[in-house]
């Protein structure tokens, strides 16, 4: 009796002919039967029994010794759903030119065969699981924590694959001498900017090194040039972050010991209260608001409390409380002041204001802002600093 698999009025199967075409059938008969049952597994009506009274037939047609019957069978599986296992790995295994683009189409593959495949195939299975548009969260920690440069590299390149915080920052940590990797890192639009601004770091020490390494400057001042550059690019990751991730990427500095004085010190100077307020409320143990209010809303005795709960060196005290009253001032007058205007009302509330902050100490505060403060801005601290140490 003749057999059709894909007949729908078939209630019931004889596998012998199946057998029977796979043993003595001609290639094109063979062909025709794995385009058949491939049809038939794909049928949302045909019967469980049935589906796996196939499987034995279907696995001895992914080992035909024919390259084309295995072809015509993985193609028609291709797009099926909820395979058995046995017959998905058996196509997977097959030579690249069959089972790489069965991998990348497949829907049966789910977390656990993902992570099979990831431990047990070959780097060109991997990469195909890196970059599939479904990659599971499982197989993405794993590709992380434990396979080479080449596969995560590929993972990177894949917009559809989602990572955690931690997975950034273990592929940095894994991966921060490789180019590739952190090239692919720093053009990824979710990279959480605690890991831009670690690699920001990690290029300026590399940097350092290397301007004393070949004699380009002195080392002192190779590491205040650089220091410089790699400060005002953390201020610069800092300012053009949304607010929404600021709270939680200064929180992570912090804690990494990544925001020092001069970075305080220099986003005070440049108007960038919003961050410096962030920084002292993480670093005081107190709310974001309270910060603020001690900051901009409260007497200057308030912010005195803050400075000192945040443990801030005393002698920045002063230029730290002249940028917040600046600030208010800005906000009061509805205006928004470049970091030029901005450093150059720093300057005038210096030199005008607070007579507690005897003249001997001025020049040491014009310091900081011929420092930290915008180009411009330096230029003209450090020439009425000098000024002022010739008429003392």
């Amino acid at each position: 009796m003749q057999t059709d698999a894909t007949d729908p009025s078939f209630t019931g199967l004889d596998d012998r002919i199946f057998m029977t075409v796979i043993d003595q059938g001609t290639l094109g008969q063979r062909i025709e039967l794995a385009r058949q049952l491939s049809q038939f597994l794909g049928r949302e009506d045909a019967p469980e029994q049935e589906r796996e009274q196939v499987v034995p037939a279907v696995l001895m047609l992914a080992a035909d010794p024919d390259a084309e019957v295995r072809q015509a069978l993985a193609e028609g599986l291709a797009e099926q759903p909820g395979l058995d296992p046995d017959v998905l790995f058996a196509i997977i295994a097959d030579d690249d030119e069959i089972a790489l683009p069965f991998l990348g189409r497949t829907p049966a593959l789910g977390h656990w065969h993902m992570l099979a495949v990831l431990r047990v195939g070959d780097d060109a299975r991997r990469a195909v699981i890196a970059l599939r548009p479904d990659v599971s969260a499982e197989a993405i920690d794993y590709i992380v924590e434990s396979l080479p440069l080449a596969v995560n590299a590929l993972l990177l390149e894949n917009s559809a694959a989602v990572l955690t915080r931690a997975q950034f920052q273990r592929l940095h940590q894994r991966f921060a001498e490789a180019p590739e990797i952190m090239e692919a890192l720093l053009a990824r639009d979710d990279l959480p900017l605690e890991v831009r601004i670690s690699e920001t770091r990690r290029r300026a020490a590399r940097m350092q090194q290397l301007v004393v390494a070949r004699g380009w400057l002195p080392a002192n001042d190779a590491g205040e040039l650089i220091a410089d550059a790699e400060e005002t690019a953390v201020l610069g990751l800092l300012t053009g972050a949304e607010q929404s991730e600021l709270p939680a990427v200064v929180a992570a500095l912090v804690e990494d010991e990544m925001l020092t004085p001069s970075i305080i010190v220099r986003a005070a100077c440049q108007g960038a209260i919003d961050v410096v307020a962030l920084i002292l409320a993480d670093l005081a143990g107190v709310t974001p608001k309270r910060a603020r209010d001690a900051m901009l809303v409260k007497p200057p005795g308030a912010f005195r409390s803050l400075h000192a709960k945040a443990g801030l060196p005393q002698g920045c005290y002063w230029t730290l409380q002249a940028a917040c009253d600046v600030a208010r001032e800005e906000r009061e007058d509805g205006v928004t002041l470049t970091p030029d205007d901005f450093g150059r009302r720093l300057i005038e509330v210096l030199m005008t204001r607070y007579e507690a902050l005897p003249m001997r100490e001025r020049p040491g505060q014009l310091d900081y802002v011929g420092r930290f403060a915008a180009d411009r801005v330096r230029l003209i601290a450090r020439r009425l600093k000098a000024d002022l140490l010739r008429a003392a």
